[in-house]
């Protein structure tokens, strides 16, 4: 079982609600392409092809096991494609934990920081003053820029969520504090890949690797008798796929959203986190190929572990039926 979460950074316990915040423009996700050292998931992750057919791979079980608490984010704006990829990366740190690497989890890793950088300083500041961001640009802010944990860094307190703030380093001109940068780019994500369909989504989490999921396919708030919303309406969003069933006579791809645990409410399966849900396979690939530009992600670059407690943080390997 995993251990009481110690802290709500998040703010849980208020009330969900539904915000978007997800913008898409091809021109934009060309000009990552043309930028990343990997662009596709496909062609760079060839030797992967059909390693996740047939199974059953839980990610957010290795995060319970190596944070003690799975994270359940509950943004106050639009800015929804901060929480996905960031909650990616949390994910990415644990699995590799639980995979032998010698890291040490210290803390979630703070949203405002690249929704500030992914907006502004990649961005130019052309979205303007109001909220929301493109996947490709904080695709490149997480690869570019790196992260930073929930604790004081400086005179900046990242250890609760804040929308304001966020909002405020998302607007022109400003953008994340620089004083904050070097300490980014000491742990950054090394690949992003885009994913463009339900096999390479189900490949890549089958090896570890999360999709930050951006697409504008809505479901409806209420799980099914195993665990599946049922698509409805239209959201400009992003969540992230953890966790994959290929061997479920519905085959399908956990999605994990930021509006809190409450938004939703029906049975569960495989030990599902509040706030997420299932989703059938032939959905799953629309949501990634009508308007590509979401991305799996992979090689964080963590906090060196500790000599001396290094046992303490190592958890089992992502909990996976073969």
């Amino acid at each position: 079982m995993p251990k009481k979460r110690p802290s709500s950074a998040y703010g849980t316990d208020k009330p969900s609600r539904k915000l978007y915040g997800y913008k898409y423009d091809w021109r934009e996700v060309d000009d990552w392409t043309g930028r990343a050292e990997r662009p596709f998931f496909g062609s760079a992750a060839a030797p992967l092809k059909d390693s996740g057919k047939n199974k059953i791979v839980l990610l957010h079980k290795s995060v319970e096991e190596v944070a003690g608490y799975f994270p359940i984010h509950n943004q106050t704006i639009g800015d929804c494609v901060s929480h996905g990829f960031l909650l990616g990366v949390d994910v990415v740190k644990c699995v590799e934990i639980a995979n032998g690497e010698r890291e040490l989890w210290v803390a979630e890793s703070a949203t405002e920081p690249n929704y500030g950088a992914a907006r502004v300083e990649i961005g130019g500041g052309r979205l303007g003053n109001g909220d929301g961001c493109y996947g490709s640009w904080m695709a490149r802010s997480v690869t570019e820029f790196g992260v930073v944990t929930r604790e004081r860094h400086g005179s900046h307190d990242l250890r609760r969520y804040d929308g304001n703030k966020a909002r405020q380093w998302g607007k022109r001109g400003v953008g994340c504090p620089t004083d904050l940068e070097p300490r980014m780019r000491e742990n950054p994500i090394r690949t992003t890949s885009l994913i463009t369909s339900y096999e390479d989504a189900r490949d890549a989490i089958a090896n570890g690797y999360p999709v930050a999921v951006c697409s504008n396919q809505g479901f409806q708030s209420k799980r099914d008798s195993e665990g599946f919303a049922r698509p409805s309406g239209s959201w400009s969003h992003c969540m992230v796929f953890i966790a994959v069933d290929d061997r479920h006579r519905r085959p399908g791809l956990l999605c994990q959203n930021s509006w809190g645990p409450n938004w939703i409410t029906g049975p569960k399966r495989h030990g599902q986190p509040d706030g997420s849900f299932w989703a059938d396979a032939d959905i799953a690939d629309k949501m990634l190929r009508v308007k590509p530009d979401s991305y799996s992600l992979s090689g964080f670059v963590g906090y060196p572990a500790r000599e001396l407690d290094h046992r303490d943080i190592w958890g089992p390997a992502p909990t996976q039926a073969v």
